[in-house]
């Protein structure tokens, strides 16, 4: 080797020592995290490829905090020449986005002064017509959110779409007025709250209308809803899904159901003791595929049971395949291939949502994407060509490209470029532990932003709610928050999380707040014992909805946190069954109606132990929550305050659970939470 560096070798390194250098002041230039930047992030749905596999169309999200609204506007994006180009208007709130079989016109919904309405126009965004106005009802339908609720017909002639059927009440639901205009409301439904307010207890039909415009015509009827609707290739039927049992208080079971476009008697295509939903022809008409749960006593909100996904055959009695069985994982959205020869699907599993492939007849599942993140919408081109929404935890939505086989994606667009480039984002760290039974249990760690070696740093445990959800690689602006503002932020999956699998799930059946809540202590003692700065005096803890409920159950059984909040919680079992609309939750979860075990509801709420509790605690809830109503609140709020306990409720009206129906809400609760946090641990 030279002894010695010539001249140019120096010039070089100087030239590398520069480059560094600035690239370091770059980054020491981007700010931190702060509340207002969490609605400057832009979400992307609906992703789909068109007929030609020339265009993708999707939706574009984004957040107005100065106006307090939220928009949604279609986008087209060309495969071949990259560009991108905004179809509908900047404020409007348009979804659902489908083309048409020939691909030269796209339906979609979106708002007027007049209210919802069926939209259609050129593929190119022109010549937009609005076929109909029609209405939506709020009534609670088992697993409607990702459901179908436009379809084209295959000739492209007509349109199906879902709308709410004839009011039940004389007068329109306008909150706070009673919904039938008078002075007495008579109730006699089990479900009359929606998750907002009270239920318009309206039923959803199917429609049929000329894409061309015209009167609408009706395809069902009955006391019944249908939902998740998709036409048939022969043009023939309208697959849907409807609770057809007549007790839809009681129960959340769902079968698959095939309308006559020519209006005649709708045939029941199955009859299982489990439910049946987001429903998808194959492209050849002889297969359908739906997600299924197939254990009896299912709830209409976070259930124990994992996603299914299966086909069956039209023209025959064969058995349903499931073709996620053996992976043994929630199943989310799927698509057919286009020859029918595989089905598409994103699963949940350790944290990350994952893209596979499965033959649809049955047979081994493949694996497509596996990074450390979350694919969302995606879409598949003939050739195998797969455009996906992603997101990790330092990275908001954007849409990337992979071929089916494999290989490294390409990023596509750039729609959250500039938040990314401007504000410093943190990363985590994933850890795993043994529980107090051997359960192995997952969890995830972010330094504080700023973060210096040998530093002690206070700490936010936070809880997912569900129960079955998971928390992992997606990206998570309250967590950016947190760590934005100097603290160590902790959040696992206890027992009961999804993307672990049916057993673990089902851990937590007929044992809240019992083994998860082992869980949560147990992690945080790994966490303490392996990370050097956290610091173990100033620690804080909060969840949402169920994480909520076991913020609540954590504050009445240790006083190892200096401060807590509770958000759209629950502290008394017994009074949540009756007050809200999760009843059939809590006897999926808990395995008996709360009068038939008043003792076993009692023993696990919050409530009982309220004397115990030491914590100073800020409870944030929605006025109009009717999940979890506001009562859960303040019951453990006024116990604390006679107690002497330093708390306080943070009470938001016009505003249901999760406290996100204003932005301006939102974005006041996560501030003070953040003040409350810095009161007690800064």
């Amino acid at each position: 080797m030279n002894k010695h560096i010539g001249h140019q070798t120096w010039c070089n390194l100087l030239i590398v020592i520069f480059i560094l250098s600035t690239a370091d002041c770059l980054a020491q230039e981007k700010d931190n995290w702060n509340v207002e930047d969490s609605y400057r992030t832009k979400g992307i749905s609906s992703l789909q490829v068109s007929p030609d596999d020339d265009h993708l169309l999707f939706v574009v999200s984004r957040t107005d905090l100065e106006a307090n609204e939220r928009h949604s506007a279609i986008w087209r994006w060309s495969t071949i020449g990259g560009s991108a180009e905004r179809l509908t208007g900047k404020d409007g709130s348009a979804s659902s986005p489908r083309w048409s079989p020939s691909g030269d016109k796209i339906a979609y919904f979106d708002s007027d002064q007049n209210g919802i309405g069926l939209w259609v126009m050129n593929a190119d965004g022109s010549g937009k017509e609005k076929l109909t106005t029609l209405e939506r009802s709020n009534a609670y339908k088992y697993y409607s959110g990702n459901s179908n609720k436009l379809s084209w017909s295959p000739d492209g002639d007509q349109l199906a779409f879902t709308a709410a059927g004839p009011r039940h009440y004389e007068d329109e639901i306008t909150p706070p007025e009673l919904p039938t205009g008078n002075d007495v409301m008579i109730i006699d439904r089990m479900l009359h709250k929606t998750s907002y307010y009270y239920s318009d207890l309206r039923r959803t039909h199917v429609f049929t209308i000329s894409a061309k415009g015209g009167e609408p015509r009706k395809l069902t009827s009955g006391d019944f809803d249908y939902y998740g609707i998709s036409w048939s290739p022969d043009g023939e039927y309208i697959a849907c899904v409807s609770n057809q049992t007549g007790r839809d208080d009681y129960n959340a079971n769902n079968d698959i159901m095939l309308l006559p476009t020519d209006g005649g008697e709708a045939k029941r295509l199955t009859n299982t003791v489990g439910p049946e939903s987001y429903v998808h022809w194959g492209p050849q008409g002889k297969n359908i595929a739906y997600h299924a749960r197939v254990r009896a006593n299912r709830t209409k909100e976070t259930d124990a049971e994992l996603h299914k996904i299966f086909t069956r055959s039209i023209q025959s009695n064969d058995k349903p395949v499931n073709l996620t069985g053996s992976l043994d994982r929630w199943a989310e959205v799927f698509e057919w291939s286009d020859d029918g020869d595989k089905i598409y699907f994103t699963a949940q599993n350790e944290g990350r949502v994952e893209l596979y492939s499965t033959p649809s007849d049955g047979g081994p599942y493949s694996s497509i994407i596996t990074r450390k993140g979350e694919v969302g919408s995606f879409s598949v081109t003939d050739d195998g060509t797969v455009y996906y929404v992603y997101e990790d935890i330092t990275s908001p939505d954007e849409i990337y490209r992979i071929s089916s086989e494999g290989g490294e994606p390409k990023q596509l667009t750039s729609f959250n470029e500039a938040i990314v480039n401007e504000v410093k984002m943190v990363d985590a760290e994933k850890f795993s532990f043994n529980s107090f039974d051997g359960v192995r249990v997952e969890g995830w760690i972010m330094k504080p932003a700023g973060y210096e070696r040998g530093t002690e740093y206070p700490l936010i445990q936070n809880i997912h709610g569900g129960p079955h959800g998971q928390d992992g690689y997606g990206f998570s602006s309250t967590f950016q928050e947190q760590a934005a503002n100097g603290y160590a932020v902790l959040y696992m999956n206890p027992r009961g999380s999804s993307g672990r699998g049916q057993k673990f799930s089902d851990r937590v059946v007929g044992d809240l707040a019992g083994g998860d809540y082992r869980d949560i202590m147990h992690g945080l003692n790994y966490a303490i014992g392996r990370y050097e700065f956290i610091d173990e005096e100033r620690m804080g803890v909060t969840g949402g909805s169920y994480g909520g409920y076991l913020t609540n159950w954590v504050i009445t059984q240790t006083d190892r946190f200096e401060a807590a909040v509770s958000v759209s919680s629950i502290s008394n079992l017994i009074t949540q069954w009756s007050g809200g609309n999760l009843y059939l939750w809590y006897e999926s979860d808990m395995g008996v109606k709360p009068y038939e075990n008043y003792e076993l509801s009692w023993n696990r709420s919050p409530l009982k132990y309220v004397q115990g509790a030491t914590t100073p605690t800020l409870f944030v809830h929605g006025r109009w929550d009717n999940v979890t109503p506001y009562p859960q609140a303040t019951s453990m709020y006024m116990a604390m305050k006679r107690m002497g306990v330093d708390t306080k409720i943070a009470l938001y009206p016009r505003e249901g659970h999760g406290v996100r129906n204003q932005p301006k809400h939102s974005a006041d609760y996560h501030k003070r939470a953040l003040d409350w946090f810095d009161k007690y641990l800064k």
